[in-house]
């Protein structure tokens, strides 16, 4: 998974554990290049606005507003200590959220695994890195986590490592925040987490119309029914995956190759939903016979009632004018 030998994944981040197998939209050359271009240039872009605004350190408020220039002079304007270290943090949650994503990026485009639909993940994941950095820089100043301090005291080192450090395990430092909104604001009755419902579900298969396929059959549409399917599911036949349709929650379409039915055998259905959550429903068991050979001779009954009284079927019964005379009797 993306950052894994840090532990950084959350619950919403793509993982290479959780791609479902199947049909999916793969990320192009051009949108790999366009996006891990993008991810350089906006590390050389944080990395020169944070030395720009490191430049100097943080004055006292008698020194306030200071000068700070970029560019070559060209560009320059006037901050306050207090704006200056905001800025920094931001710049250093954003840098750290960068680490993040990039490595992320790296691995999911080495695994030929990118997807598009986790696209906006890479490039929202900097600006959340930042805003939480931001966040959790004023709990620090405003005494949650440690006594409120004036700008010019506080170890420029030591916040902006920590805004760093939120922005690459946001997880963590998210998790953080809550536990001391927990304290702050725990009632008497106790708090129930709220789930945010993101998770998809555990699909479960029930059936198939049609349950039996005759041998050679092609162009075979078959239909599943159950619950839990998401757009997205993904029907796989003996463990490899299918074109599929999503109808509702509780039916699923998917094209069986001809190879699939080829020859008389059992065919193994499941669904597999994709992350986050998701999983592998139980196996359904489809069976590929010829129907005549499955049905009972002309003329054979399955009734329990035609059966002589040796329980051998009946198949041919006799009438009654064509039995012989009855013979015998009880003697008087």
């Amino acid at each position: 998974m993306p950052f894994d030998e840090l532990n950084t994944a959350s619950m919403s981040e793509p993982t290479l554990a959780t791609v479902p197998a199947g049909p999916a939209s793969f990320a192009s050359q051009k949108q790999t290049r366009v996006l891990g271009g993008g991810l350089i240039l906006l590390a050389l872009a944080l990395a020169y606005l944070f030395l720009v605004f490191w430049n100097g350190g943080i004055a006292g408020k008698a020194t306030d507003p200071q000068q700070v220039c970029a560019a070559g002079n060209y560009l320059c304007f006037h901050v306050s200590s207090d704006a200056k270290l905001l800025i920094l943090v931001m710049l250093a949650g954003a840098l750290g959220s960068f680490i993040h994503a990039a490595t992320s990026f790296g691995d999911f485009v080495g695994n030929k695994r990118l997807t598009t639909n986790w696209l906006w993940w890479y490039i929202l994941k900097p600006f959340i890195g930042t805003v939480l950095a931001v966040i959790f820089y004023l709990c620090v100043r405003g005494g949650f986590l440690s006594g409120a301090t004036q700008a010019d005291s506080i170890n420029l080192y030591g916040i902006t490592a920590l805004a760093g450090l939120v922005g690459m395990f946001s997880k963590q430092a998210t998790d953080k925040l809550s536990e001391v909104f927990d304290t702050m604001f725990k009632t008497s009755a106790g708090d129930l987490k709220r789930k945010e419902g993101l998770d998809n579900p555990v699909p479960v298969l029930s059936g198939s119309e049609p349950a039996r396929l005759a041998p050679g059959a092609r162009d075979v549409v078959i239909t599943l029914t159950g619950k839990g399917f998401v757009n997205g599911s993904v029907v796989q036949i003996n463990g490899s995956a299918r074109t599929t349709t999503f109808k509702d929650s509780t039916h699923l379409s998917a094209a069986l190759q001809d190879a699939d039915t080829a020859r008389e055998g059992q065919m193994k259905v499941t669904v597999v939903n994709p992350a986050p959550g998701g999983g592998t429903s139980e196996q359904l068991v489809l069976t590929i016979a010829d129907l005549a050979t499955t049905q009972a001779p002309t003329g054979e009954s399955d009734s329990e009632h035609d059966v002589d009284s040796c329980d051998v079927a009946v198949t041919l019964p006799t009438a009654d004018e064509d039995l012989p005379a009855a013979r015998g009797g009880v003697a008087s």
